[in-house]
């Protein structure tokens, strides 16, 4: 393997800053990064040499579903112009082109998602949320840039020896957003006190059920036990299909699974819909990857 590529494999797997969105770009860019510096004779060498990377993308960051799902998609794009287009620069500038498409389309998708999010945020209201998520905080800062004022209350969400909800704290107040952080322990003292909770995803399994980062099962009891709506927010491509073709995921230690009847609606790039839709959505990525070969890969 390039040892450029194997660089970059190696910094994603190691990299616990940044979210899953934003690494599933990263790992596409690997992917067009290999392919730049790729050495292959023909075209069917440059597929294999891809396949083989796309392997070891996925194996850094195994729980990331979205990766997984990203990288399925380049490749079922590849795949399928390769059929029709022998020559490798042709097919190099494809792949290329296409690369660079998906990470847009992925940076639109949260985009979309962050507005949607910040539509259930009202003026006035109580969100109370856990864990960190990069695009919790910017569905916050978009609905205070649309003039509402609100205050968001953050459990601390320790895992080890760090403190999640603090660092989604930090991330509010230097956007002048007013935060209160409470112990992962009062989380049922607090949650009556809000009109919402919001939170992230790690992943989305087919029947609804969500991934996330502890405390995220705790705070959907306690709210649920309030009777105040739960929402996760996460691109589609979150959704994991790995769930519907039979391998049961285990989250990760830091993460638990909160059931689909727990949560009121998961907030996507195509809007809010209800659990019972995902798998709808998850079958249609599964009829993708069979098409195409690439469940191999997972």
């Amino acid at each position: 393997m390039n040892p450029k590529v194997a660089e970059k494999i190696n910094e994603l797997r190691n990299d616990r800053t940044h979210g899953a969105s934003l690494l599933s770009r990263q790992a596409v860019s690997i992917l067009n990064l290999a392919i730049n510096e790729s050495q292959a004779d023909t075209a069917a060498d440059l597929i294999d040499e891809i396949r083989v990377i796309a392997a070891e993308l996925i194996k850094a960051r195994p729980n990331m579903v979205s990766i997984a799902n990203y990288i399925h998609t380049f490749l079922q794009k590849i795949m399928l112009e390769a059929q029709n287009k022998k020559q490798l620069d042709i097919l190099k500038s494809f792949a290329l082109a296409k690369g660079d498409e998906l990470i847009e389309l992925s940076e639109e998708a949260v985009l979309r998602a962050i507005e949607y999010g910040s539509a259930i945020i009202g003026n006035q209201d109580k969100v109370i949320t856990c864990s960190y998520s990069s695009t919790v905080c910017e569905a916050f800062e978009l609905a205070k840039q649309n003039g509402r004022k609100f205050q968001v209350i953050i459990a601390e969400s320790k895992f080890e020896d760090k403190a999640y909800g603090k660092i989604t704290a930090e991330q509010l107040k230097q956007r002048q957003i007013s935060v209160e952080i409470i112990g992962d322990e009062d989380i049922s003292i607090h949650a009556s006190r809000a009109k919402k909770a919001l939170v992230g995803a790690d992943s989305i399994l087919d029947d609804g059920s969500l991934i996330n980062g502890t405390p995220t099962y705790r705070l959907a009891k306690a709210v649920a036990q309030a009777g105040l709506p739960f929402y996760s927010i996460c691109e589609t491509g979150k959704f994991d299909v790995h769930s519907y073709m039979a391998k049961t995921p285990k989250p990760e230690l830091g993460f638990d699974k909160t059931p689909y009847n727990l949560i009121t609606g998961i907030i996507t790039e195509k809007g809010v819909i209800e659990t019972s839709q995902v798998i709808a959505y998850v079958k249609e990525m599964a009829r993708l990857y069979l098409m195409n070969g690439t469940t191999g890969l997972a």
